[in-house]
């Protein structure tokens, strides 16, 4: 395709611009930025192909692909406004101060009109921090009275007091801006809403005004306009920090947390500390799984508010939660219901910590408690449903089925509602129904949180070819630890919080869970930072502390804890460089039968940015393949340094295949690992309810009772030869 795209003539380009451009207008942003991508490919001089994906990149949050299209297009239109202001707003939405550096000195040198080059200049000078409203002529005194009487919460004068200023100054969108927040403040919400809008018709680069807008507009249940107004405010006022932690917060809700945090470190960085910016901050840190960094911002929040809110409590519970504190948690969250016990993020964040301790009953309570404060939330029907086991006639059932139809229930939590509704259903043995709501489901994960699978190709070959060479038997690492984890991985829903579970239940061992941290190191270790999405062979001077680093964060997290479990899905990937960096680690790789497999994936939802190809049948069945690929990969090389357990096989014979895997660990036998579901470990996965009950071969070979609707992914297993055609 390169070849072509190279000779591609002048009015070829021109129409593959046209109809790139046609797909952008309809908002069909993947095709257009595929029509972009192939015109640069073809003439990397076309401007307006950079400048049109640098937008599509912007409105993705995507700020690093954007920043080299609008350079791009600056360097061949210099004096086009359009360019620099696009750019603009991309590094007021998505930029740190290099980057914002970065633009300043390109302005500077650009042949642009020196009064353009002022706007620009002042949004990130003189207004970055706030903007100056057009006030109609009104006079100092009765601009600070107005202010006044909202500042002491007297919203009926203020509603007095600025209809009388718009009668002599409707010119001013600092009154209207007033009156609409003393509107907003006494419920009057269509006259709030409309003098809000006038206010930003009557000075469009109001920032406050957007800003206000827009939180009115979330009270009102409306994010996604809210996400616009918050949006146009940063750019108008790249330091405004309310605007900051709204808009961040905006975008954490919907997905995107790392974009979220370049937001709030500018304001941060403004100077800007408050206890919102600091929940803001916590939950950003939580959803980007920078738990220790949530926990320390939550308690700066708990000092700001002398004794915390219960929303800060009920968020440092989280964190700590997940960062094994079990105790402080449930202490924080208990405070935090003590002074709100209707607080739905305290309700759900103790039900769900009570769960993953094996509290089945007492996390039940909450959950449906959880159903009558915050009745629209999916995730706590998802969450429910996990350990949960419907019955025919189940009320449950229809709660959920009328929520996920009503009109008012958000597109995330129509989507968790889905996926409990299809694990219901399936409980119940109504599978004619299943597909309906998982089909849905799924399809708005696909869409939240699009995937390419071209990405695990290259992910995988290049980790292939970065390993292809090393003689893994005769490389000798100097210095390494005797630190000696199991870690069990492979696809995940494949049996390996199960054979995590049982490894666990011996005396010598501690479940640790998915770390991953590990997995990461071994990562970094083989990634170029200086060439983005590049890797390089390992040094080997520094593979030794790769181990030594996985030893103290293990020793840390679980002090006196000799052995350990580390049950992280992509350890796989890099099993020899670890392997090498700690010697005397144990690794079992689970294989199950890859349709029961990948429809347990399919099932489910995961967390946040993680396993995102999930949510399609073709791409799930493309990355099984890439599974077996890296498998085969380590097999041919290092097959004596792991052990496979195949799950049909464990579920058939427990004792016999649970003393194989026992041995294979390099364990002594106890009669406590067939009593795994006896442990009262705390387990995070989605198999939090499975691994407590006794083994059962109720899932083996379920993807028969979906075979129609599974076809798109039998198909392609049939077609990579994983099973038979």
């Amino acid at each position: 395709m390169g070849q072509t795209m190279r000779a591609m003539t002048g009015p070829e380009i021109q129409e593959a611009y046209g109809r790139a451009l046609d797909a952008h207008k309809a908002g069909d942003l993947d095709t257009a930025i595929r029509g972009y991508g192939a015109i640069i490919e073809a003439n990397p001089k076309v401007a307006e192909a950079h400048f049109q994906a640098g937008r599509i990149y912007a409105a993705k949050m995507r700020f690093d692909r954007a920043f080299l299209h609008f350079r791009a297009a600056a360097t061949l239109r210099p004096a086009e406004a359009a360019i620099w202001n696009a750019w603009a707003e991309a590094v007021a939405l998505g930029g740190d101060a290099a980057t914002e550096a970065g633009f300043l000195r390109a302005l500077k040198a650009a042949p642009v009109p020196p009064e353009a080059r002022i706007v620009l200049q002042d949004r990130f000078g003189a207004q970055r921090a706030g903007t100056r409203p057009a006030t109609g002529g009104m006079r100092p005194a009765d601009i600070s009275r107005l202010l006044s009487l909202v500042q002491s919460g007297r919203m009926i004068d203020a509603e007095r007091f600025a209809g009388a200023a718009l009668k002599q100054h409707p010119g001013s969108a600092l009154a209207l801006n007033i009156l609409a927040t003393a509107f907003a403040r006494q419920g009057k919400a269509a006259l709030a809403e409309a003098a809000f809008r006038k206010a930003i018709a009557v000075d469009p680069g109001y920032a406050e005004a957007h800003d206000n807008l827009g939180h009115f507009l979330i009270e009102q249940g409306r994010p996604e306009e809210a996400e616009a107004m918050f949006r146009r405010a940063v750019t108008l006022a790249p330091g405004l920090a309310p605007a900051l932690v709204n808009l961040a917060t905006c975008l954490t809700s919907a997905g995107q947390p790392a974009a979220a945090l370049t937001l709030l470190e500018r304001a941060r960085a403004g100077g800007a500390e408050a206890p919102p910016l600091c929940v803001a901050l916590g939950n950003a840190h939580t959803r980007l799984k920078n738990f220790a960094k949530a926990e320390a911002v939550l308690l700066r929040g708990v000092e700001l508010t002398k004794g915390g809110t219960a929303q800060i409590l009920a968020l440092l519970a989280q964190a700590q939660a997940r960062l094994g504190k079990d105790d402080e948690a449930m202490a924080n969250f208990d405070r935090a219901l003590a002074m709100n016990e209707n607080l739905p993020v305290a309700v759900g964040g103790k039900a769900l910590l009570l769960q993953t301790l094996g509290d089945f009953k007492a996390a039940e309570v909450l959950f449906r408690k959880g159903f009558e404060i915050d009745p629209l939330n999916g995730e706590n029907f998802r969450a429910f449903i996990m350990s949960h086991k419907t019955k025919p006639g189940d009320p449950v059932i229809d709660m959920m089925l009328s929520r996920y139809d009503d009109p008012a229930i958000s597109a995330a939590d129509r989507m968790n509602m889905g996926f409990a509704i299809a694990n219901a259903l399936e409980d119940i043995k109504d599978y004619g129904r299943v597909f309906r709501y998982l089909d849905e489901a799924n399809t708005a994960m696909r869409k939240a949180a699009p995937y390419a699978i071209a990405q695990r190709f290259e992910q995988v070959a290049q980790t292939k070819a970065v390993f292809a060479d090393m003689d893994w038997h005769r490389t000798r690492i100097e210095g390494t630890t005797d630190f000696a984890p199991i870690f069990v991985t492979g696809m995940p829903r494949s049996g390996t919080t199960l054979i995590e579970q049982i490894i666990a239940s011996h005396s010598a061992v501690t479940g640790a869970g998915e770390v991953g941290e590990c997995a990461r190191a071994a990562q970094d270790l083989i990634y170029d930072a200086k060439n983005t999405g590049r890797m390089h062979p390992p040094e080997l001077a520094e593979i030794a502390g790769l181990g030594h680093h996985f030893e103290a964060f293990i020793r840390d997290r679980f002090p006196g804890s000799d052995r350990i479990t580390d049950k992280s899905i992509q350890t796989y990937m890099y099993l020899g460089l670890v392997k090498l960096a700690l010697p005397k680690s144990r690794f079992v790789i689970v294989r199950r039968d890859p349709r029961d497999n990948l429809l347990s994936i399919y099932k489910n939802k995961f967390p946040d940015d993680t396993h995102l190809y999930a949510y399609d049948q073709r791409d799930l069945a493309k990355f099984y393949a890439t599974f077996v690929d890296m498998i085969d990969f380590w097999r041919e090389r290092v097959p004596d340094w792991f052990y496979e357990v195949q799950y049909e096989d464990l579920v058939a014979n427990p004792e016999e295949e649970t003393r194989k895997l026992i041995a294979a660990c390099g364990l002594e036998w106890e009669d406590a690992c067939l009593s795994f579901h006896e442990n009262k470990r705390k387990v995070e996965t989605l198999s939090v309810y499975q691994v407590r009950q006794p083994i059962t071969k109720a899932s083996v070979a379920l993807w028969q009772r979906y075979e129609k609707d599974l076809e798109p992914m039998l198909d392609q297993l049939k077609k990579d030869g994983h099973v038979a055609g």
